[in-house]
């Protein structure tokens, strides 16, 4: 019979609960949770990860990796979250702190670390942080209602599970804002992958790779961790060396035929979660946008007046015309993803690439994505190429190319979207 009890919490963007996590780990919990008092609790989240990472790339070897004979950081995403959870596990804690684990992980990771969380909850305490429902453990109680750094009500799983939210998706997008220019002697086909393989220390990436993108194509690009969607991607929008041994065809240019990595990426959008790393200078909003006619990381030349005006037109189209003289990097993250979406689009280039662009967004704020994505596909002409390993509610491509692992490196498998 089920003796422990185990809690979920909302970690979207508008939940204040950093504060009661706090309270959690200096054992100073509140009545509703009275097994917590003794603080020795444990969080399993991406943060506590990337510090060990740390360690593993100062030392050569981190602590939680030390039996794996390894470096740490050779390890796909869900070995690194099977190590880690491991070596917390073995500090006994009373409470485990799990912040969206799921977060970048394919079907079967996740599946795997499903399982052993189950098993864990036998004898340790959960509390789940969670940004999409669809992510709740099937063992969780309550859900946590938590405001001002206090829990408000619990809920229980299934009756949080039925209710529908009738917040508004937005945005409500009319028009997208028209091309500066056009771009000139752009060929039917973009990208042509003509029996592509890679290999990296021997070690089988891609097999036999044949893909076409089309003007004006949706696509989606799915496969598990570690199956070469990367790879594909630096091929085509970075400077990849293993591309100029392949056929690899750009814009009607065999790769390495001529034209620079530069010229190659004034003619493609690029988004990655990442790049909000770079941007460290204190922009505004309205310079973030327009800079994505300079194809620079921030904004380092005057705009003239029209560029100026093209990119309040986007900002209006986003509903975020309020926030043009706020500070980027002071938004909150789905923000900066519709800009940078914004930034990446703001040319009309003929292929435009989002690599996880709901990675770490709750449900709500990823239906507000995934709709401005749709109707950048029905209303230009930019082909898109979306990477996902999750299959997005509300998202309508009209292909997908999905990439098998096997034992030669990963073959492709085309097919049409319902």
């Amino acid at each position: 019979m089920k003796q422990i009890k185990h809690y979920a919490l909302d970690g979207g963007e508008n939940s204040a609960n950093q504060k009661w996590f706090q309270k959690l780990l200096s054992g100073d919990a509140e009545a509703i949770l009275p097994k917590l008092n003794s603080g020795n609790g444990a969080v399993f989240s991406d943060a506590v990860l990337d510090k060990f990472i740390e360690e593993d790339h100062r030392h050569g070897r981190s602590k939680i990796a030390i039996s794996e004979g390894r470096s740490l950081r050779t390890f796909s995403s869900g070995e690194k979250r099977k190590v880690l959870l491991n070596f917390l596990l073995k500090q006994n804690p009373e409470f485990l702190i799990l912040d969206s684990p799921f977060d970048n992980l394919d079907k079967e990771s996740v599946a795997d670390l499903k399982l052993r969380l189950e098993k864990v909850s036998e004898t340790v305490q959960i509390i789940q942080i969670f940004k999409r429902k669809e992510d709740i453990l099937p063992f969780i109680d309550e859900v946590l209602e938590v405001e001002g750094g206090k829990v408000q009500k619990t809920i229980k799983l299934d009756q949080f599970l039925a209710e529908e939210s009738s917040e508004e998706v937005f945005p409500k997008i009319k028009n997208i804002p028209k091309a500066p220019a056009q771009f000139e002697d752009i060929p039917e086909v973009l990208v042509k992958l003509e029996k592509v393989s890679v290999n990296y220390e021997e070690h089988p990436i891609l097999a036999n790779i044949s893909w076409e993108i089309k003007k004006g194509q949706f696509w989606k690009l799915t496969g598990p961790n570690g199956s070469g969607k990367t790879t594909i991607l630096s091929m085509i929008y970075g400077d990849n060396p293993k591309a100029y041994g392949e056929n690899v065809y750009l814009f009607g240019n065999k790769k390495g035929s001529g034209e620079s990595v530069w010229e190659i990426k004034k003619k493609i959008g690029y988004f990655s979660p990442a790049l909000t790393e770079l941007f460290h200078r204190r922009n505004t909003v309205l310079e973030m946008v327009v800079s994505g006619l300079m194809d620079s990381i921030g904004l380092y030349q005057k705009p003239n007046f029209k560029d100026l005006v093209l990119a309040k037109e986007w900002l209006k189209t986003l509903q975020l015309e309020h926030q043009e003289k706020k500070v980027f990097v002071d938004l909150p993250l789905l923000q900066q993803r519709m800009l940078l979406i914004a930034r990446a689009m703001i040319k009309h280039p003929p292929l435009l690439i989002l690599d996880e662009p709901t990675s770490a967004l709750d449900d709500k704020s990823t239906l507000k994505i995934t709709n401005l994505i749709n109707i950048i596909s029905a209303e230009t002409e930019t082909a898109v190429v979306y990477v996902s390993h999750r299959k997005e509610k509300g998202l309508k491509p009209e292909f997908e190319f999905k990439l098998i692992p096997s034992e030669n490196g990963s073959v492709g498998e085309v097919s049409v979207s319902s």
